[in-house]
């Protein structure tokens, strides 16, 4: 099961309400958490408890509210309960780790020589614990930094981790029954029944005020309703004041896939992923690339640079303001308040581009009855050579919760996520396998540093950088070995250089689009921009179809036309609907037409 959310904003005459029952629930939850549940000794308990959440603090021998004056009915208890047991399930795994380490290294600053007794025990011995390596790292940065200050290591987690500082969040948990707390969806509408105290010492159960709010049901979410279950609600504070967020509980629907079949992708600049579909041969000796490429591009990304320049000129305004002491001034106050404005403008942006190109090789994947997305590894795009506005382009979607996102919707279908070593992936050549060089374009093989084309001087074979990386990127990982080795890739090696679309022809496609009859195709939790198609009856054709998708489902209509060779990267099919534009590219065959299978066929 996967939890798919939506999110309903509180209108302001309900805002007073939600505020007490914030406060109040946060004064109890901290109090609890000071007085009695961060220790060590509920740390290690919680290790092997899997139940609900609220029945851990419930089933303790402590009485989390004997000493308490205000009235608290039981379910709000429960939502106390169940924040308590999350926040020390969020430190049950860096406390494993804690363990790990104190029973691992002497007690002395941890250096070189514990750093090799680590790994050694948690890589080599067949009795450690599994521990992710992040945690580890974190913890023993956290125990250095302790050993400075006082000259040794803490006797208990909780003495190297201050008692957590809890957000203002009220989880509405589930009763005995497994209802869910008071949430209807009625006549198309979402009904939320609020009981909020009219004070913050209530003495009774009348003091507890029934708010009944109704919320408009948005298509996306009635037809989550309809593949899965409504889940209990989540009231905590946003920018918007106060929001409601109301999970519901999908299914997995795994699609049908092929064995050996990978998408697999470069993440870059200009283009923010290149696509490829690989699948290996039975002897393991050759890959086959068995459709077009195709770029996604997102709309909103140049407006993201916009909202980001925006944001650092009001930030060396304020500067400037502060050095000549004005920051006391209302000009200093609008400005401040402009430049948070701006801020979480672009983190939307950001976070709105990162899910719609997940959504859309994942997407890809299903389509082609891929079983792996792969990718380079995010933790290693970072190089020396990279800054300034390149560094930033790569980390808005290259880093941060991509990768999180993609595992996450993947699972939605049943496809896993892979990542492979970057090493080498732009600099070989994949028909022969020799290295090639970064040439400034098709017709001009001088030698570029941040070219976009790549040219292998061994075979002659050439096509845009971007997809020599993602085809390099699909060797490496079917190969299960290093670039130089990989196994060349067949249907890449037939042609010269890569071939795009007139500008002519995508507007004609764009203006046949329209007559043709869609024809619906059902792909659960994933939404889609636009899709092509290799036509069958000609190396030098293409079919380019464009799907729409508002939630779980595209509308698919076709329309053919032919590429012809340019020699600019800069002309492609450009769709100027949609969240996504995919430029589908296919590189031209002059010795000879193979037929590429239409990958509905297979």
């Amino acid at each position: 099961m996967t939890h798919l959310t939506e999110q309903f904003h509180i209108p302001r005459e309900y805002h007073a309400a939600c505020s007490r029952i914030l406060e109040l629930g946060q004064r109890h939850l901290r109090r609890l958490l000071k007085e009695e549940y961060w220790r060590d000794r509920h740390l290690e308990a919680i290790q092997s408890r899997d139940s609900n959440d609220h029945t851990y603090v419930r089933d303790d021998e402590y009485e989390p509210f004997e000493d308490t004056d205000a009235y608290l009915y039981n379910r709000f208890k429960r939502c106390i309960y169940h924040r308590v047991t999350r926040i020390l399930k969020a430190h049950r795994e860096k406390y494993r780790a804690f363990r790990f380490i104190i029973d691992t290294v002497e007690e002395r600053k941890i250096r070189r020589v514990g750093w090799q007794q680590l790994r050694s025990r948690l890589f080599d011995s067949g009795d450690s614990p599994y521990i992710q390596w992040s945690n580890i790292e974190t913890v023993v940065e956290q125990l250095n930094n302790h050993y400075d200050r006082h000259g040794r290591f803490p006797e208990a987690y909780t003495d190297l981790v201050d008692c957590p500082q809890p957000d203002d969040t009220v989880p509405f948990g589930p009763d005995s029954r497994g209802d869910v707390h008071d949430v209807q969806v009625t006549d198309g509408d979402v009904m939320v029944t609020l009981k909020a105290p009219d004070s913050l010492s209530p003495n009774s159960y009348s003091d507890w005020i029934e708010h009944e709010i109704r919320f408009p049901a948005h298509q996306r979410f009635n037809e989550m309703l309809e593949a899965g279950e409504l889940k209990a609600p989540t009231l905590h504070s946003s920018e918007h004041g106060y929001t409601l967020d109301v999970p519901v509980d999908i299914p997995e629907t795994p699609v049908d896939t092929t064995s050996d079949r990978v998408l697999a992708v470069d993440l870059g600049v200009k283009k923010q992923a290149t696509a490829v579909v690989l699948e290996g041969s039975e002897d393991r000796k050759e890959e086959s690339q068995i459709a077009p490429p195709n770029f996604v591009d997102h709309h909103a990304k140049d407006k993201l640079f916009r909202v980001k320049a925006d944001a650092e000129g009001i930030d060396s305004r304020l500067a400037e303001l502060r050095q000549q002491g004005k920051s006391h001034t209302e000009q200093f106050a609008h400005l401040l308040n402009e430049y948070r404005r701006t801020r979480r403008k672009e983190r939307r942006l950001r976070d709105q581009i990162q899910h719609d190109v997940a959504n859309q090789l994942v997407w890809l994947a299903a389509v082609h009855e891929c079983e792996t997305i792969v990718l380079e590894s995010l933790g290693q795009f970072e190089a020396e050579e990279t800054g300034g506005v390149t560094a930033w382009s790569i980390s808005t979607w290259a880093h941060g919760k991509l990768l999180e996102l993609l595992r996450y919707k993947g699972d939605l279908l049943g496809l896993d996520v892979e990542t492979v070593n970057p090493w080498g992936t732009s600099r070989y050549c994949p028909r022969c396998g020799e290295r090639g060089k970064t040439v400034k374009s098709p017709t001009d093989h001088t030698e570029l540093r941040n070219g976009g084309h790549f040219y292998c001087p061994s075979c002659e074979y050439e096509c845009d950088r971007d997809v020599v990386g993602a085809v390099n990127v699909g060797r490496k990982h079917l190969s299960g070995s290093r670039m130089e080795t990989a196994n060349p890739c067949v249907y890449t090696a037939r042609g010269n250089h890569a071939s795009f679309p007139s500008r002519r022809t995508c507007e004609r496609v764009r203006s046949d689009a329209g007559t043709e009859e869609p024809e619906p195709v059902s792909v659960p939790g994933v939404q889609s921009a636009a899709s092509s198609e290799q036509d069958p009856a000609s190396g030098r054709q293409t079919r380019l179809s464009e799907y729409r998708s508002s939630s779980l489902s595209t509308i698919r209509s076709r329309a053919e036309g032919g590429l012809q060779q340019n020699q600019s990267r800069k002309t492609g099919l450009r769709c100027p609907s949609g969240s996504i534009t995919r430029q589908c590219l296919l590189a031209s065959t002059t010795d000879s037409h193979e037929m590429l299978p239409n990958p509905a066929e297979n």
